[in-house]
């Protein structure tokens, strides 16, 4: 995945192919780092992932 654009919106689908788990466990996942970030708003963002340590 390019992440020259860290403002676009990242899927559940595409974060379970990032991550490499069932659909699922990527919807529990997406939460976690939701919650984790403490973030207000219900998605995440490349950015998000990075700050995450998921992407570099």
């Amino acid at each position: 995945m390019k992440t020259q654009n860290t403002s676009q919106k990242v899927t559940k689908t595409e974060l379970m192919h990032l991550l490499g788990v069932s659909y699922p466990t990527a919807l529990k996942e997406y939460q976690t780092i939701l919650d984790s970030l403490e973030l207000k708003r219900n998605y995440l963002m490349i950015s998000d992932l990075i700050a995450y340590k998921i992407l570099t």
